[in-house]
């Protein structure tokens, strides 16, 4: 295997999926980069690198098979992520697992890491860490508990050495400060966001649950069928789902309608009643009283809403 650049070369091209809103929103490997790109696992660079150029401004915009981590050392600014704002300043970590719409209004200058992760490759690296897992495949941001600026910094210079220096075992050896630096969000993660041990079961179990929603939900599949395709009981896959998540199985394949739904209308040209055919609903009328009944308000006025959204203060 070998190094190149800021890359690791495993050569095996993964197959990227398809979200709702992927004909409308640019999908890239790294931002602005239109390569495929697909003989390599991990991209390691500091944040002004496409910021700076950019205005400080990336526009939304997906990653089909990539989680991006990203580390503020410096500046402040807001995350848009599924077109929910969230305001990060130093210390904060912002994760976007793949296919998560998103972007970053910067408030001038900012410092910082961006940690770029082929999710088959994470999938395997994460197989003896669920705690990693848990906090990974949670977008949005992240106030670590305390500032570990002077930890990170010698973390991601060995990180990039072994990215860069081509020398024998730099794979592997990459892939240990690439945990290193993982491990070092990680334990310093606030605290209400770490999973307890006891429940490291039950997030393996809810994670392949949203896997197969992922792969299911526009023809809306019953609970008790995706608990038969789990190997489980309707109501262990309910203990699994509040336990981990706080939610329902029904409410979180309802969230994963929602969020497809809030894709549509904001980044394509679809009507309602064509958003509602393929989400899988009879009729528009009914979509629109689903939508309205989750999100409180229509599907028109959320479009309306994101075409003329309010001014974010700084």
């Amino acid at each position: 295997m070998a190094v190149t650049e800021n890359h690791l070369d495993f050569s095996p091209k993964m197959p990227g999926g398809n979200s709702v809103s992927a004909a409308a929103v640019p999908r890239y490997i790294l931002y602005g980069d239109a390569r495929d790109r697909s003989d390599w696992f991990v991209n390691v660079e500091p944040l002004d690198k496409r910021c700076r150029e950019r205005g400080w401004i990336i526009k939304p915009h997906t990653h089909p098979r990539m989680t991006q981590i990203v580390y503020c050392q410096q500046g402040q600014g807001h995350m848009m992520i599924d077109g929910d704002n969230q305001a990060f300043a130093p210390g904060c970590v912002m994760v976007v697992p793949p296919h998560r719409i998103h972007g970053f209004h910067y408030a001038g200058a900012a410092q910082g890491w961006v940690i770029t992760i082929e999710t088959h490759y994470l999938d395997d690296l994460l197989i003896r860490a669920p705690e990693l897992r848990h906090v990974l495949e949670s977008g949005g941001v992240f106030p670590l508990a305390a500032r570990c600026d002077a930890q990170v910094e010698p973390a991601m210079a060995a990180l990039t050495e072994e990215l860069q220096a081509g020398r024998r075992g730099g794979a592997l050896g990459a892939e240990i400060q690439l945990m290193s630096v993982l491990l070092l969000f990680l334990r310093h993660w606030p605290v209400q966001d770490r999973p307890d041990a006891v429940l490291t079961g039950r997030a393996e179990l809810v994670r392949r649950f949203r896997l197969l929603v992922e792969a299911q939900y526009r023809r809306q599949p019953l609970v008790s069928d995706l608990a038969a395709q789990l190997c489980v009981s309707v109501s262990q896959l309910r203990l699994a789902c509040k336990s981990v998540t706080g939610m329902s199985p029904i409410e979180l394949l309802h969230d994963h309608l929602l969020a497809e739904a809030k894709r549509c209308l904001a980044y394509t040209p679809m009507s309602v009643s064509e958003i509602a055919h393929r989400l899988g609903f009879g009729d528009a009328a009914y979509f629109s009283r689903f939508f309205a009944k989750l999100a409180s308000m229509p599907p028109t006025a959320f479009r309306r809403q994101q075409l003329h959204p309010a001014a974010i203060e700084p």
